[in-house]
């Protein structure tokens, strides 16, 4: 049974990967909005694998491996390749630019492999490749709307964005993960947010790319601020965070938790 369940999230896993394969074959064709969208698809593979393996206990060393390679193909490669085909393949220096989401996210994945057994659960280290994807797909598609786009400053800008995304992806900036919240109490208030997004994304898709990259700014500036920063410390109320920690078993929790926090 417990090898059936195995195959089960193992196979989450592979779906995941063939939305991040589709995904960069649409962007090689010029459908970038088909492209995100198994993007999308693939981070909520992504989600139900780990949901699965951590819920069941049948995590494994394979999965944690395989799955990272999932997630380099759909957030790291995928994205790459989005931002490359829609218009940095004009510019001289557009593959190395397009590159740098790929090193990134690659060299998030093998530190996280690597120190998967001792950091401490309720935080990420650097910005989760997920939300570092949809950033960077969102100013992608922004940017090529904009007719500002044709001058160089805005080139510049959009060059210094993917690279400041990429380093806060490889940095060692402590994101929330915010496991400590019970969501048995917080979902029924947003249940709203899933059909409203998902209209959006498929009817207002401007809308959704600026509502997404306001949301992930004011997490990445909120996380710098309150969770890193001295001053953020010294005045955030942390309501009774410890206690919640100890109560929920992150303090010790070796359950393996993948990239982008959904376990696997």
């Amino acid at each position: 049974m417990k090898k059936e369940l195995k195959f089960a999230s193992n196979f989450l896993t592979s779906l995941n990967l063939f939305c991040g394969f589709t995904s960069i074959l649409l962007s090689f064709e010029g459908k970038f909005n088909f492209a995100f969208y198994f993007i999308f698809l693939g981070l909520i593979f992504d989600m139900a694998d780990g949901r699965i393996a951590r819920a069941l206990g049948i995590s494994s060393r394979f999965g944690l491996e395989f799955d990272s390679l999932a997630d380099l193909t759909t957030f790291g490669i995928a994205p790459s390749a989005i931002v490359y085909n829609m218009f940095l393949k004009e510019f001289e220096f557009g593959k190395i630019i397009s590159f740098l989401p790929v090193l990134s996210v690659a060299i998030r994945l093998a530190r996280f492999n690597v120190n998967s057994e001792t950091k401490a659960k309720e935080y990420f280290e650097g910005l989760s490749s997920p939300l570092g994807a949809f950033l960077i797909i969102s100013l992608s598609f922004i940017f090529k709307d904009a007719i500002v786009l044709n001058t160089k400053i805005t080139k510049i800008l959009f060059f210094l964005l993917i690279f400041s995304i990429s380093v806060l992806q490889v940095s060692t900036i402590k994101f929330r993960s915010f496991k400590e919240v019970k969501t048995s109490k917080v979902i029924p208030y947003f249940l709203f947010l899933p059909p409203v997004l998902l209209w959006l994304l498929f009817f207002k898709q401007k809308i959704f790319f600026i509502i997404s990259i306001f949301g992930i700014t004011c997490y990445i500036i909120y996380n710098i601020i309150f969770e890193n920063l001295r001053y953020g410390k010294g005045i955030y109320i942390r309501h009774d965070f410890e206690r919640r920690r100890a109560s929920t078993g992150l303090l010790n929790d070796n359950r393996r938790e993948d990239q982008d926090g959904s376990g696997t």
